[in-house]
C-alpha cells in the first residue's frame, strides 16, 4: 500500500517544473506526466514525457501505476472539481512564486522513487503534472554496484596468418 500524498515543502518547488532543476535533479527525473480534465472538467487525458529513458524500467513502469492509481484513489484526478476539493483542503500545498496562486503541490515517495504531483484545478491549462525522480541514494548505490562489479579483460586479436 502507498503513501497518501503530503503537501510539498516550499523547498521542492522546482521538482514541479521542467526546466528549472539543477543538475543533480535532472539527472534524476525518469520523466513526467502532463493530464487535464478536458472541457467538460470531467474527462481524463494524460501524455508521458521521457527525460531519462534509462531510468525508465519495467519495475518503474509498474510502481508508476500503482502511484497513480493510489492518487486517483485519493480523489484528486477524479475530476476538475474534485481536484478544486482537495486542493482547498490543503491551502498549505499552494507552491509559492508559481505562475498563479492556484498552483498546489504534493508529494508522494516510495523506497525507490519521488512522485510530485503539481495540481491547477482551473480550466485553461493542464490540470496535473505528475514529475517521477529515482531517489538520489539509490542512484548511488546503483552506480557504485554497476561500477564495482568485474569485466572479463578483452582479448586482443592475435596475428593473422
Amino acid at each position: 500500500m502507498f503513501e497518501k500524498l503530503q503537501s510539498a515543502a516550499p523547498e521542492d518547488a522546482a521538482y514541479f517544473y521542467s526546466g528549472s532543476a539543477d543538475a543533480n535533479m535532472e539527472r534524476c527525473c525518469i520523466g513526467h506526466l502532463r493530464g487535464d480534465f478536458g472541457r467538460s472538467g470531467e474527462e481524463f487525458w494524460m501524455t508521458w514525457f521521457t527525460r531519462r529513458s534509462t531510468l525508465q524500467t519495467p519495475d518503474f513502469e509498474a510502481e508508476l501505476g500503482k502511484v497513480m492509481q493510489a492518487i486517483g484513489d485519493q480523489g484528486v484526478l477524479k475530476s476538475r472539481r474534485e481536484m478544486l476539493r482537495f486542493c482547498s483542503q490543503h491551502p498549505e500545498a499552494r507552491i509559492q512564486g508559481g505562475w498563479s496562486k492556484d498552483v498546489y503541490g504534493f508529494c508522494m515517495q516510495t523506497q525507490e522513487h519521488r512522485y510530485y504531483l503539481r495540481c491547477f484545478p482551473f480550466a485553461g491549462d493542464y490540470n496535473f503534472y505528475v514529475y517521477c525522480y529515482a531517489r538520489p541514494e539509490r542512484l548511488a548505490e546503483q552506480h557504485r554496484q554497476y561500477s564495482s562489479t568485474p569485466t572479463a579483460p578483452k582479448k586482443k586479436p592475435g596475428p593473422e596468418r
